[in-house]
C-alpha cells in the first residue's frame, strides 16, 4: 500500500515538474524570440530577425509594447487597419524627423482608437500629435456599437494580466514557432528597419471583389450615421486639447471602386454628409478624394491598393508629404469654409468617372450583386 502511494506521490510530482519545465521553457523561447516584437531583445540571423507575427493579437500586446517602449513619442497614429496597413512609422519618423509610433487596430471602432489614443496619451504624455483616421464604415450604426476590446489603462506598469499571454500562452508559442521556421526559410533583404516599401499584389482582382461584397452586405445595404459618433470625435478633441496634443483628422484612403460601391448602394449623399458633419466639428484632410492614385486600373500591377478600402504603403508614402512637408495631390484639407466647393467638385469627378469607365462599373456592380 505504502509502494502504492509513493508511485502515486512521484507519478503527481513528475506531472507537476514536467508541467513546471515546459510552462519556464515556452517563457524562455517567448521571451528570446519575441514574436510580436514587444520586448526588442536581441536578434539573431535566420533565428528571429523576421517579425511575421508582429501584428498578431494586437488587442493584447499594443499596450505593453507601448508601456516597455522608453523612447520619447511626438506623435502617434490611431484608426483601423485602413490606417495601419500604408503605415510606415519608420519611413514617416525619418521622414518627420519626429518619432512616430502606431497605435492603430485592425478592424479598430471608433470608441476603440479613442480608448488607444488616451491609452498613449497617459503612458506618454510628451506625445503632442494624433493623427486619428476616420472612414465612413465606421460610422454606421451597427458598427459603431460594436463592444469594444480595449479597455482604458490606469497602470503604467505591465499586470499580471498582460504578462502571461505574453510569456505562456500557447498562442504566443505558436507564433514563436512560426517566427522560427520563417526566419529558417527566408533570409531578410534589407536589415530589420530598413523601410523599404515592396508592393506585389497578383491576387488584386480577387481582394477587390471580396471587399466590395464585404461592405455592401454588412455596412453599405443599410447605412445609418450614428450620431454618437461625431460627439464621441467632438469629445475627443475637446479632451486632447486640455492635455496640449494637437489631433489631425483624416478620412481614409479609398480606391473609387469603393466610392462606387458607396454611391451604387445609394449611400453618397449620406457619405457627403458624414463630411459636412466632419468639418462642422474640425479641418481635416480628405485622403479618399478622387485622384491619380485612387483611380487605378484593378490589375496585379495595381501600386496604391490592396482592394478597395486598403491603400499600400506606396501610397502611404505619398500621404507623408501631406502632414510633414507640403500637401500635394493625395489628400485635401477640408473645412467648414470649403466643404460644399469640395463636395460638388467630387461629385463631378464621380460621374464622370462612371462616364468614361463602363467596364469597371459594370464589374464592380456584378460583384455587389
Amino acid at each position: 500500500m505504502d509502494r502504492r502511494k509513493s508511485k502515486i506521490k512521484f507519478y503527481n510530482c513528475f506531472i507537476v515538474l514536467s508541467c513546471v519545465v515546459f510552462v519556464a521553457m515556452a517563457a524562455v523561447i517567448n521571451f528570446t524570440v519575441d514574436p510580436y516584437n514587444i520586448f526588442r531583445t536581441f536578434k539573431i540571423k535566420r533565428f528571429n530577425i523576421i517579425k511575421p507575427c508582429e501584428t498578431k493579437q494586437e488587442r493584447i500586446t499594443k499596450i505593453p509594447q507601448l508601456k516597455l517602449y522608453k523612447k520619447q513619442i511626438d506623435a502617434i497614429y490611431v484608426g483601423s487597419s485602413k490606417t495601419n496597413w500604408w503605415l510606415n512609422p519608420d519611413y514617416h519618423s525619418k521622414l518627420s524627423g519626429k518619432n512616430i509610433y502606431s497605435m492603430a487596430l485592425s478592424s479598430s471602432s471608433l470608441p476603440e482608437s479613442i480608448v488607444m489614443a488616451k491609452n498613449s496619451i497617459f503612458l506618454h504624455p510628451e506625445i503632442n500629435t494624433i493623427y486619428f483616421g476616420v472612414d465612413f464604415f465606421s460610422f454606421t450604426e451597427g458598427y459603431y456599437d460594436t463592444a469594444l476590446d480595449v479597455e482604458l489603462i490606469k497602470e503604467k506598469n505591465l499586470t499580471k494580466n498582460e504578462i502571461l499571454p505574453l510569456f505562456i500562452s500557447l498562442d504566443t508559442l505558436n507564433y514563436s514557432i512560426q517566427t522560427v521556421v520563417n526566419n529558417i526559410k527566408y533570409e531578410p533583404a534589407l536589415p530589420s528597419g530598413a523601410g523599404v516599401c515592396k508592393v506585389n499584389n497578383p491576387k488584386a482582382e480577387y481582394y477587390f471583389k471580396q471587399t466590395i461584397k464585404k461592405y455592401t452586405k454588412e455596412y453599405y445595404s443599410n447605412y445609418k450615421l450614428n450620431k454618437d459618433a461625431f460627439i464621441a470625435l467632438k469629445d475627443f478633441n475637446e479632451y486632447a486639447k486640455s492635455k496640449n496634443v494637437k489631433v489631425i483628422f483624416f478620412v481614409t484612403p479609398s480606391h473609387v471602386a469603393d466610392l462606387i460601391n458607396i454611391y451604387q448602394n445609394n449611400q453618397w449623399e449620406k457619405y457627403k454628409t458624414l463630411k459636412k458633419e466632419l468639418a462642422n466639428l474640425f479641418d481635416y484632410y480628405d485622403l479618399s478624394s478622387i485622384t491619380k492614385y485612387n483611380t487605378e486600373s484593378i490589375n496585379p500591377d495595381i501600386k496604391y491598393f490592396r482592394d478597395a478600402v486598403h491603400a499600400t504603403c506606396l501610397l502611404g508614402e505619398k500621404l507623408a508629404f501631406n502632414f510633414y512637408i507640403n500637401p500635394n495631390d493625395s489628400a485635401v484639407l477640408i473645412t467648414k469654409n470649403n466643404v460644399n466647393d469640395y463636395l460638388q467638385k467630387e461629385d463631378l469627378k464621380l460621374q464622370n468617372y462612371i462616364k468614361n469607365h463602363q467596364k469597371t462599373v459594370q464589374q464592380i456592380e456584378e460583384w455587389i450583386k
